[in-house]
């Protein structure tokens, strides 16, 4: 055959869509408006089994399993017939070996110029491997929903567990308290007055301690932080937090501005409870040369209580979870606590519509309280 004839063939067998469609990777089937075949393309009929003589003639429906047959002529039918065409409907055909065949079926009706439909046409795409992958997938999104559901019931058990464990710690401790006071007014050599004051410290960390482990309980349980809100001055509760403080670290200096003459609305106890935990974090973590120092005025219409500290600054990685619960600086890993506090004064921040920032450089390390005055 000569070369020029050749290309002339190829090229009208490029154009030839009915080759296409009988050599088609997917099946394609024609009806007569009765759903009856006419036509079907030969991979299809592979699939099937069948010849084409053995179909032609016969319904389309003939073919689908008993609820793909229902389906089609209670819902797919009146579609072709309202609107002409459907698209990607999973269904299972009927092989001539009695297996079944997973397939999605698009479908499309062409009429005449004057709107009566000429023949229906379907495309039929296997389907068998999206079935697997999507069982798979329901598999794999069950197992996910049910590790999950785990996971959440064993962390409300864990926090009820602290909950109950920070409660039954309460009543020993105060005892330990009762019993140091006792102590105090009896005559006490001097190592013994040492080591009273000593249990004293003691229970005042471990008091503090359990109150953030409660609190963090209640937070996570969905309690949330309790408030009590009054028309306070501030000014004696921060005084006392830092008295209380220098108590147990009598070798360090911590110093209060105080810019604050009007009463302010808040929780005095959470105040002091943030506060607390601020200055004892600095204490804790910051430079011993060097005073915390304690900051109080408004700005802006709001209270801003800011807590300083010299020292090491705190790294940028720290910085992004500080206010996590536990978490502690990895600056000082040995400094003993549950990393508990920093995260309970931002709670209590936020329990007051405020916020909790930090702020460290080579100068200082800062955290500041802000406060909407109500």
């Amino acid at each position: 055959m000569p070369t020029d004839s050749k290309n002339l063939n190829d090229a009208n067998l490029e154009q030839n869509f009915e080759d296409f469609l009988e050599h088609s990777l997917s099946g394609y089937i024609s009806t007569n408006p009765r759903g009856e075949m006419i036509r079907i393309n030969s991979k299809l009929l592979e699939w099937l089994g069948y010849s084409t003589e053995e179909l032609i003639g016969k319904r389309i429906t003939s073919l689908l399993a008993v609820g793909s047959r229902m389906f089609y002529e209670t819902h797919l039918s009146p579609l072709l017939k309202l609107h002409g065409s459907f698209e990607e409907v999973a269904a299972e055909l009927l092989l001539k070996d009695g297996s079944k065949l997973q397939v999605l079926l698009n479908g499309y009706v062409r009429n005449d110029e004057n709107n009566n439909p000429l023949f229906i046409r379907l495309n039929v795409y296997k389907a068998t491997e999206r079935k697997v992958y999507e069982e798979n997938l329901r598999l794999a999104i069950n197992d996910a929903e049910q590790t999950l559901q785990k996971e959440r019931e064993f962390a409300t058990l864990r926090e009820q567990f602290i909950a109950v464990l920070g409660h039954d710690l309460r009543n020993p401790l105060g005892a330990i308290k009762s019993g140091a006071s006792l102590l105090t007014r009896s005559a006490l050599s001097d190592r013994d007055k040492l080591i009273v004051d000593m249990i004293k410290n003691s229970s005042l960390r471990m008091e503090e301690l359990i109150a953030n482990v409660m609190d963090f309980a209640r937070v996570r349980l969905g309690g949330g932080l309790s408030l009590d809100l009054k028309e306070v001055f501030l000014k004696p509760v921060i005084l006392h937090v830092t008295e209380e403080l220098r108590a147990i670290f009598p070798e360090r200096a911590v110093t209060v501005d105080f810019e604050v003459n009007d009463a302010i609305t808040c929780d005095p106890d959470r105040i002091s409870q943030l506060l607390s935990n601020l200055v004892a974090n600095a204490l804790t973590h910051g430079s011993a040369d060097e005073p915390v120092k304690v900051a109080a005025k408004i700005v802006s219409n709001s209270f801003e209580l800011t807590v300083f500290n010299g020292g090491k600054p705190i790294p940028g990685d720290a910085l992004e979870t500080l206010f996590e619960p536990f978490k502690r600086e990895t600056s000082a890993p040995s400094q003993q606590g549950l990393g508990l506090g920093l995260y309970i004064a931002s709670q209590i921040a936020r329990a007051h519509n405020g916020t909790l920032s930090a702020y460290s450089t080579v100068d200082e390390t800062r955290f500041t309280f802000q406060m909407p005055l109500f």
